[in-house]
């Protein structure tokens, strides 16, 4: 793997979002620079959200959907 490569990669793979390298970041990264034209890239303003994709779980509701999880892989815990 080069060393451009391990370099984008290892920026990208930080376990702490904030210390991440950005999209802005990464696309200006040496190693992607023949991959994209800056002037024919739209920015978003703002991050963005997909908060209504993920539907608000109290705990309780949490525990039955690991159980019927675990219910599939071994239905005979049924009692």
């Amino acid at each position: 793997m080069s060393t451009g490569a391990m370099d984008l990669l290892e920026r990208m793979l930080v376990f702490d979002p904030s210390k991440r390298i950005t999209v802005d970041e990464a696309l200006c990264h040496p190693y992607l620079a023949s991959l994209h034209e800056i002037n024919d890239e739209p920015v978003c303003p703002a991050p963005f959200s997909f908060d209504f994709e993920q539907p608000s779980f109290t705990e309780e509701d949490i525990k039955e959907l690991i159980w019927r999880e675990a219910l599939k892989f071994n239905p005979e815990s049924i009692h």
